[in-house]
């Protein structure tokens, strides 16, 4: 116990700053609490409505306070900016903690990339705690940088900042009883750690078998009557809204006064420029609060309830004891995050960051290694059979699967524009072995060139889609050059790119930059007539073999449904599927 604290929080002593005259949002109580003023000391909260004194004192003159904001599970790498420019932008919008899954660089870097998460995220603003990633990797259908074993988490279950093992996402090996799988459940459980599930679709008996091996809490619900069986079976339910999984609203129903306590948000994956421009967890909470959710109960999902399932002390409610962590803002109906405080400190205020700070350099490895390829290896022959086509989905990342016949031209299988069918491929980027998937996709409306990156969850292999051969190479061959990033190469030409050098993920460049260039891809889509919405983000997650229900990886297809690989021509007796 620390005395100094005690000392203020029993009016022996004075404290550093009391707010006076706001309107306190009470998670712990349920109410709003008129004319309240709350007494800060060293950062923490150590008086609510007492008679203490104050070096510094702050009328609100009637706003409402409440307690910052928590994203229960985000990829900090899929904002494309490493932890420190991350903070910068998601600060001034309320948040004040982010629970962070760095499944992405640990499937590309291993150990390495866990320990550069801690490190690149230690001392700053904003709380970020971490789960160790439980898919390293994340199937045996491809290839990832590294594996993580049970025996490799151990020293991570010591740092202070780690709370539990992230998102089971391989559902199939759960029931399988996979060994390994169950020994890292097994390893945190027994250590009276949270487990993340990761269970798109899951149901029946099979939900409750998940639920049984020690899982807690889904984030990958599209539906009320999904969250309605897995919140009754005991999970927590975490409302995603993120740049391409939008699920917040259809869960709406499933929000009911009963079941409230076992709700969060979370935006998983999101990139910075809708950070910037619609918002972090404040986006969520406004979708919350515009779907008529009591505001004390909303600000219970979007604080209270995940520092709860976390068991993460100090933070999610305003409350002797707590760390002083608000977000200040003058109506629910139009929510803006007026103020930001972190343990204590004003430190953003009407959208800005009131101070910055400096990263320190993390040096990492090159982690971008193709063997050498020619324009021929993007080449498909033609079969006289139908093939399979991924049949991708705005705004999801479910995606469809059907039979056609291909174009053919010169005896390969080549891009159709007119049925908005062209060719995508996932070549091997952590070891060179030349490994490369091919199929088709629908529904990513290009019309000239080819798109591509490094991010492909999970594995983060090579993503390119693309209507030439020859746009596909010159991509490709871009992304190699420039250690991972993305890219819009149309024959030889580049016509914009942005280089992601940290793992392929992230870049190491300031978060205004990244914003920018991201525009930028926007506006070159928009001029080229691109129709689906976030093509770059769309194709990063068509690699994804736990998500249904076609996927690609760099072994060929995957049958997410069966989960098994399936051949890109179809047999003879799958024709009545056309």
């Amino acid at each position: 116990m620390d005395k100094e604290l005690l000392d203020s929080a029993a009016g022996r002593s004075l404290c550093d700053l009391k707010i006076t005259g706001c309107r306190l949002v009470d998670v712990l109580g349920g109410r709003i609490i008129e004319n309240a003023s709350i007494s800060i000391k060293n950062g923490f909260v150590v008086g609510l409505n007492d008679n203490h004194e104050a070096r510094e004192y702050l009328d609100l003159n009637g706003k409402y306070l409440a307690p910052g904001l928590i994203d229960a599970h985000v990829h900090i790498e899929s904002s494309l900016l490493t932890p420190p420019e991350y903070a910068k932008v998601v600060l001034p919008r309320g948040t004040t903690t982010v629970v962070a899954d760095p499944h992405e660089i640990v499937n590309v870097l291993g150990y390495d990339g866990m320990r550069f998460m801690l490190s690149a995220s230690e001392g700053l603003p904003l709380d970020i705690f971490f789960m160790v990633p439980s898919c390293v990797p994340a199937t045996e259908f491809d290839t990832s940088g590294a594996a993580l074993y049970a025996s490799d988490m151990y020293p991570f279950l010591h740092d202070e900042r780690v709370l539990g093992l992230g998102e089971v996402m391989n559902y199939p090996g759960v029931l399988a009883k996979d060994r390994s799988l169950m020994d890292k459940i097994a390893f945190f459980s027994s250590a009276r750690r949270p487990v993340d599930g990761h269970a798109p679709g899951l149901s029946g008996a099979d939900l409750s078998a998940y639920i049984m091996a020690g899982i807690g809490s889904d984030h990958e619900c599209t539906s009320a009557e999904e969250a309605v069986e897995k919140l009754s079976k005991g999970l927590y339910i975490m409302l995603r809204e993120g740049s391409t999984a939008k699920d917040l609203k259809n869960l709406l129903p499933a929000v009911t006064p009963q079941a409230v306590s076992r709700f969060m948000i979370c935006s998983d994956d999101r990139h910075s420029n809708d950070l910037r421009d619609e918002g972090h967890m404040d986006h969520a909470l406004r979708l919350l609060l515009e779907g008529g959710i009591d505001p004390v109960d909303a600000f219970r999902i979007a604080s209270l309830n995940a520092s709860q399932w976390f068991a993460m002390r100090g933070v999610g409610a305003v409350a002797p004891g707590r760390k002083a962590d608000f977000v200040i803002f003058s109506s629910f109906e139009h929510f803006q995050a007026e103020k930001v405080f972190k343990a204590g400190r004003l430190v953003a205020e009407n959208g800005r960051l009131l101070e910055d700070f400096i990263a320190k350099p993390m040096p990492i490895r090159d982690s971008v290694n193709l063997k050498l390829l020619s324009a021929e290896d993007f080449s498909i022959p033609d079969k006289a059979c139908p093939i399979r086509v991924i049949d991708a989905k705005s705004g999801s990342i479910v995606t469809g699967s059907s039979l056609v016949y291909p174009k053919v031209e010169n005896g390969l299988c080549v891009a159709d524009t007119e049925r908005d069918l062209i060719k995508i491929f996932v070549i091997e980027r952590h070891s060179g072995s030349g490994r490369i998937g091919k199929g088709f996709i629908r529904g990513m409306g290009l019309q000239r060139g080819a798109i591509g990156g490094t991010i492909s969850h999970d594995s983060h292999n090579m993503i390119l889609a693309g209507v030439d051969d020859s746009s596909i190479f010159k991509a490709a061959k871009h992304l190699n050059k420039l250690k991972g990033g993305l890219v819009y190469a149309v024959g030889d030409e580049i016509l914009l790119d942005l280089p992601l050098p940290v793992a392929g993920l992230m870049s190491d460049r300031d978060a205004d930059f990244v914003i920018e260039r991201m525009r930028s891809f926007e506006e070159l889509f928009a001029k080229e007539g691109v129709t689906s919405t976030s093509p770059l983000m769309t194709l990063s997650f068509m690699a994804l073999p736990v998500i249904p229900s076609l996927k690609i990886t760099d072994a060929g297809l995957i049958d997410v449904n069966r989960f098994t690989p399936v051949s890109l021509y179809a047999e003879e007796q799958e024709e009545n599927e056309l």
